[in-house]
């Protein structure tokens, strides 16, 4: 086992990586419009990056990485970080991604409706401001009059708000998102678990908590909203029925936060 001395460096240094990432998030913009601009050519899948970038984003994520370890580190938590690395680590990075793109995506299909919801305002406007002062009757081009060019303008963004909003409902991307953010978190939390040897993992044998933690990353990987849910809602007591839940998620004798 590692000396108290030696986790309590790694504490420090395990501490000042968190402060590291929470000031990072903290230099974010707190400006609404600029903290959901999406960004364009965001992969969906994960690809691991160089071994230097590669530690870099360990520490963002909050996660043990080289920089924070020094040839003190016990035997076995070099073996339960290597065992990680290898069991789940991949898997956060490939759901976290996922996460990512999928919430990018839903910020670009809201940005999209957003704009063209203001462009069909602001022409809708305009046509009728040029009608009211009759310069409906100058022709542009031709017998081509501005109030069919703006009204051509504002269906062809209309219809391009519409396609947007089509997409956004059949890809549905903001519910994708928020199941790969649950995955990637309940990975997180495991990584943790794992570390201080907690339960499920506080067996003696690394076999069997390896072993245990392969299965608990494919339960994750599985786990749809419904068994989340299920999961997450509390067991009835011995002997006693558990009570159904009703379609509109109300119990008797409670009401529905």
């Amino acid at each position: 086992m590692a000396q108290p001395n030696e986790k309590s460096g790694l504490d420090a240094r395990v501490t000042q990586s968190i402060k590291a990432t929470t000031n990072q998030e903290e230099r974010r913009s707190k400006l609404f419009l600029l903290r959901r601009r999406p960004s364009w050519g965001m992969k969906r899948e994960w690809v691991r990056p160089p071994d230097e970038q590669y530690k870099r984003e360990l520490l963002e994520e909050g996660f043990i990485s080289d920089p924070l370890l020094d040839k003190s580190m016990s035997s076995e938590l070099a073996t339960d970080v290597r065992e990680l690395d290898q069991h789940l680590l991949p898997h956060f990075w490939r759901v976290n991604q996922h996460a990512e793109f999928y919430q990018n995506r839903y910020y670009q299909y809201q940005w999209a409706f957003i704009l063209s919801a203001f462009l069909t305002t602001v022409l809708a406007a305009v046509n009728v401001f040029v009608y009211a002062k009759g310069w409906d009757d100058q022709a542009i081009v031709g017998r081509i009059q501005p109030t069919e060019v703006l009204g051509l303008l504002t269906a062809i963004i209309s219809g391009i708000a519409t396609a947007v909003s089509f997409l956004d409902t059949n890809q549905t991307p903001q519910k994708r998102w928020f199941r790969a953010r649950t995955q990637s978190e309940s990975l997180r939390s495991m990584y943790f678990l794992f570390l201080a040897r907690s339960k499920p993992f506080d067996s003696a044998s690394t076999r069997e908590r390896v072993t245990v933690l392969r299965q608990r990353v494919i339960d994750v990987l599985r786990e749809t909203p419904s068994t989340a849910a299920q999961r997450g809602a509390p067991r009835p007591k011995p002997g006693e029925p558990a009570q159904p839940v009703p379609e509109n998620g109300v119990r008797e004798g409670g009401t529905n936060s």
